[in-house]
């Protein structure tokens, strides 16, 4: 256990822990980019259970105590600022720019790495196949739903985002078939009834893709495939690079898998663009050409 992760070493035994074990691991993982900010005390009120729980659970986990666990998180931070503290008024932007850059590279390219490319080629057949696609997203989830949704909808018909403004699921779940596929964005922070909902769709037999992120704990046991994304940021702000490179990449393979008839469909709407002239043209494509040039 030495070289790897508090997530890592906690993910390998969290079947194994108690439920108050559970929670506390839950906990740090959802915190695990500020934990180095708080104390052993502090930890424990933010988990809910007491201060010998923490200790349990640390040296479980391998660590002789809550400093070096600290001291770990701040190792592998050593791109960024800790969550919660403030950058120095020395950094220049250059510095933070590079920041960014490098955490953002590392979230794309551990995020990758994670993937079986079995499962996301199945993951696109289905979504190529399927009779209609719902995609479902809370919170800031729904923002990067919608943008799923618009690169999707370029390649096939049936694609809808939910839930509707102002208006329950019941309704519309109730309509889902088993011919459909379900599309769950669920990056941290999301709704603690999300995995409830996920639940019953998957009782109705419907295929289930859940959009995660790497501190999600047994994706697994509630959706029929899971790619998990590596969004930690350089500062309080989680970095959505990852999911965004990610739906790209799924949006591309779809349009790939359904070659003929998704370039048969572009087509039309770049017709019905003109047509009803809701695009700048003009900026496209110089767009377009800037595109072209070199580095």
């Amino acid at each position: 256990m030495q070289d790897q992760s508090i997530e890592q070493r906690i993910k390998e035994i969290y079947e194994k822990l108690s439920p108050t074990q559970q929670k506390l691991a839950t906990c740090i993982l959802n915190h695990q980019g500020d934990i180095a900010t708080y104390s052993a005390t502090e930890l424990s009120k933010l988990a809910g259970v007491s201060k010998s729980a923490v200790t349990r659970l640390l040296q479980r986990l391998g660590y002789r105590d809550f400093g070096e666990v600290k001291k770990q998180v701040r190792t592998a931070r050593r791109w960024g600022a800790p969550v919660a503290q403030k950058i120095s008024e020395g950094q220049t932007l250059s510095t933070l720019f590079q920041d960014h850059i490098k955490c953002d590279q590392n979230n794309i390219q551990k995020t990758l790495e994670s993937i079986h490319p079995e499962s996301y080629q199945t993951a696109i057949t289905w979504i190529s196949q399927a009779q209609k696609v719902y995609i479902i997203g809370y919170r800031n989830n729904y923002a990067l739903g919608l943008h799923l949704r618009q690169q999707l909808t370029q390649c096939r018909s049936n694609i809808t985002l939910l839930p509707i403004p102002g208006q329950t699921l019941g309704e519309e779940v109730a309509s889902f078939m088993k011919e459909d596929i379900v599309i769950v964005m669920g990056i941290r922070r999301r709704p603690s009834w999300l995995k409830n909902l996920m639940g019953t769709i998957k009782t109705k037999g419907i295929r289930l893709i859940y959009i995660t992120d790497h501190a999600d704990v047994a994706p697994s046991d509630i959706s029929d495939l899971h790619f998990s994304c590596a969004v930690r940021g350089v500062s309080a702000f989680d970095s959505y690079a990852s999911v965004m490179n990610l739906i790209s990449m799924m949006a591309n393979s779809v349009y790939q898998e359904s070659y003929n008839d998704a370039h048969t469909r572009i087509q039309k709407i770049e017709s019905t663009y003109k047509t009803l002239n809701e695009l700048d043209m003009a900026a496209l494509t110089n767009g377009a050409s800037l595109d072209d040039v070199d580095d």
